[in-house]
């Protein structure tokens, strides 16, 4: 039988460390000097798992005596892992000794069962270390993975060798809804071994979520991964049949020096910079400049700021009022949010975007609606009768299964009627984002409450949104105004008569001139928002307006 002590010292040995290849020589030290141990080999295999893609094959030579082994193995166990893979242990007497006892065999048993749960638990250790830093679809660093890499790279002084890009895929749910969700994924697999191809070793790439990535390149290959990056060629299965995708990405470039020293601000330059080449300059990509990183700069201090500041009650409501184009007449208002910092008003352009990017705009609009909410209950009190409010709610509440219920429970915390208030969100082109947009305009309709689509004419969708969702109020995106072309006239004609007829209400925004106005009074289009007749406005000024319920054409400024 083993002796007690020295299997307690075996035990301490192996609890020493993590690393059981690493620690068995000395561990098994004292057993294979009692039995005569001329060798311990193991051989480990686990299959491809979505945590290991290649699977492991392995042969680990565990503990090697001073004696010549054997001919013949004297002891071999086979164990099945916890990964359904196969580990299995041989162990070799010297030749002196030629073979194990039966009570030898027991004890090595015993041996071998502590040391497959000792390295069960370290191959664990390990692979939650791995999942910790790995996207698991694509096996690519994760963001926790990429910021490890980038700190490496600072501390070995080599950054300034590199290029970093913060890559977005182009039209990528368009993609999604024509394969669906497993084929789109291996789509993105494809994808990223395409790229991984066209990579040297020390370059890197990571996968920041979604269709989101984030490469580390060699400078001397900036043109070159441009080029890469405006299109690869991969492939999708419909049917059965293979598919030519053409994935194209736009980014955000950061050439890298060695006084860039926090891996977090490197990603966040290059995400603005990428924002900047999405939705301002609409270019395949953008380089991070100075001004470019005070903007990221001035990004994160807003994040870090906001919620501090909606506890603090920084954020105030302003109101831009909707007018009737024939008597001009107030018969609405969009509420809007601006946050006053120390006497100074933060533009919802600096910081709209940002919040929407993580979801704090949520937090925003369910404030925006309890102060609309407060104030609608002040003008009651006045004996001012108020108007439809109209309050902006993000796609990324869609998400939510409880909206309506939450809405509506602001709505009675504070006895405003249902009349009052118009919620208001943004066309979309997403499938899976419109299913969950229409289930819960249908559940708002259940409560009376009118529900405004924003922007229309800018998504992808648009004609399919006019026969499809449960509209009340259709916003049309003021870029069908500016020029007022022969097309924009067209279109837009079409688009308030096809929106009236289905007893839509439509509303133009910014409209600026009496040019715009007379036009869209001609083509049957009854309100307007813009500031040819007023800029949002503080509460105090807009009760005065709705007090005195018009506007006279001599009031009117273009």
């Amino acid at each position: 039988m083993i002796c007690n002590q020295y299997l307690e010292n075996f035990i301490k040995c192996l609890a020493k460390e993590e690393d059981s290849f690493t620690l068995m020589p000395k561990a098994f030290a004292e057993f294979g000097r009692l039995y005569q141990v001329a060798s311990l080999q193991l051989d480990f295999s686990v299959g491809e798992t979505r945590l290991v893609r290649d699977g492991v094959q392995k042969q680990v030579m565990l503990y090697q005596g001073e004696g010549e082994p054997a001919e013949l193995c004297g002891y071999e166990k086979h164990f099945v892992t916890g990964e359904s893979g196969v580990a299995n242990f041989r162990v070799y007497p010297t030749k002196e000794k030629e073979c194990f006892s039966d009570e030898e065999k027991n004890d090595l048993e015993l041996l071998l069962d502590i040391i497959l749960i000792h390295s069960g638990r370290w191959r664990l250790i390990n692979l939650s270390k791995y999942v910790e830093v790995t996207d698991i679809l694509t096996g690519l660093p994760n963001s926790r993975g990429l910021r490890a890499r980038i700190k490496e790279m600072i501390e070995g002084n080599t950054l300034a060798a590199y290029n970093a890009y913060y890559i977005n895929l182009s039209r990528f749910s368009l993609v999604n809804k024509k394969f669906g969700s497993k084929e789109t994924d291996r789509i993105i697999v494809r994808y990223c071994r395409a790229l991984k191809e066209q990579l040297e070793a020390d370059e890197c790439l990571g996968r920041l979520g979604g269709d989101n990535f984030f490469a580390l390149v060699h400078k001397e290959k900036t043109d070159a991964f441009l080029k890469l990056l405006s299109g690869v060629s991969v492939y999708g299965l419909q049917g059965g049949e293979e598919t030519s995708v053409i994935v194209s990405a736009v980014a955000g470039v950061s050439e890298l020096d060695e006084t860039m020293l926090l891996s977090g601000q490197i990603i966040d330059d290059c995400n603005t910079a990428l924002n900047i080449a999405k939705h301002v300059e609409k270019k395949p990509y953008v380089f991070v400049t100075d001004e470019i990183r005070m903007r990221s700069y001035k990004q994160k201090q807003i994040v870090s700021g906001f919620m501090e500041a909606l506890k603090k009650h920084e954020f105030c409501v302003y109101y831009q009022p909707k007018v009737h184009t024939e008597n001009y007449n107030i018969v609405g208002a969009e509420a809007l949010a601006r946050w006053i910092q120390d006497g100074k008003v933060i533009s919802p352009a600096e910081f709209i975007p940002v919040i929407e990017q993580n979801s704090m705009i949520c937090a925003l609009d369910f404030y925006v609606l309890e102060q609309v909410c407060g104030d609608i209950g002040e003008w009651l009190a006045k004996g001012i009768e108020p108007i439809r409010v109209s309050v902006n709610f993000s796609r990324k509440h869609l998400t939510n299964p409880n909206l309506a219920k939450e809405i509506m429970s602001i709505l009675d915390r504070y006895e405003t009627e249902s009349k009052y208030i118009e919620v208001e969100l943004t066309e979309t082109v997403d499938e899976a984002e419109s299913d969950m947009l229409v289930a819960f305009m249908e559940e708002m309709k259940g409560y009376n409450v009118s529900m405004s689509i924003d922007d229309f004419g800018t998504g992808y969708s648009s004609l399919n949104m006019l026969r499809s969702f449960p509209v009340d109020v259709l916003k049309i995106d003021k870029s069908f105004i500016d020029n007022l072309e022969e097309n924009d006239r067209i279109v837009l004609s079409n688009i308030i008569n096809m929106a009236t007829e289905l007893q839509m209400e439509v509303v133009v925004e910014g409209v600026e001139t009496m040019q715009q106005l007379e036009y869209l009074r001609e083509n049957n289009c009854r309100i307007v928002q813009g500031f040819l007749f007023d800029k949002p406005m503080p509460k105090e000024q807009f009760e005065r307006k709705i007090s005195t319920g018009n506007y006279k054409e001599e009031e009117l400024t273009e």
